[in-house]
């Protein structure tokens, strides 16, 4: 009977649709549970040893590049699920922030949240009101402990549309 257990929890456990290895070979693990919009699906993860690099295209639009460093990235992702029927119905919205592992307690409020290189990103069909932009209206409260990290942010985009407003998550990691 353990045996039978056993498997089940290898299955279940080996079938996360959020769990995706980094480009630096760690894992990015899915928390327990997400907060998340009833019309979509929510997933974060955790880029250990990493830094959250701002770039810049051609053309002048931000958008984030982890890359290896000595921090941690967060980045949640909120997907709404396809319109049936609807041709270009995809949607999604972004958070982007790096941590110092070091830190026990990050408390950060409106333009101060540019020390985390907090981002917002809205990715869909809807022209001109997508891209990636720095959050400088909102609260940061973080607390780092023992490889859990207690999350609790509100912010606002004026620039565009948005779904997300706040996250609060515990994240195992």
């Amino acid at each position: 009977m353990k045996y039978f257990f056993g498997i089940i929890f290898i299955l279940i456990t080996s079938c996360s649709g959020t769990k995706r290895p980094s480009s630096h070979g760690d894992d990015a693990l899915p928390p327990p549970h997400i907060n998340c919009p009833e019309d979509g699906n929510c997933s974060f993860e955790v880029f250990k040893e990493s830094n959250l690099k701002l770039a810049y295209d051609s053309s002048g639009k931000l958008f984030p590049d982890i890359i290896k460093g000595d921090k941690i990235v967060i980045k949640y992702h909120y997907k709404r699920r396809k319109i049936e029927n609807t041709a270009d119905s995809d949607y999604s919205e972004y958070v982007y922030f790096e941590v110092d592992p070091n830190k026990k307690q990050v408390i950060l409020k409106d333009s101060e949240l540019q020390q985390v290189k907090m981002i917002f990103g809205r990715i869909c069909y809807c022209k001109g009101s997508m891209g990636y932009f720095p959050i400088k209206e909102g609260s940061l409260f973080l607390f780092n402990s023992n490889g859990n990290l207690q999350v609790k942010t509100s912010f606002k985009i004026h620039k565009v549309p948005q779904i997300i407003e706040q996250i609060d998550e515990n994240i195992k990691f």
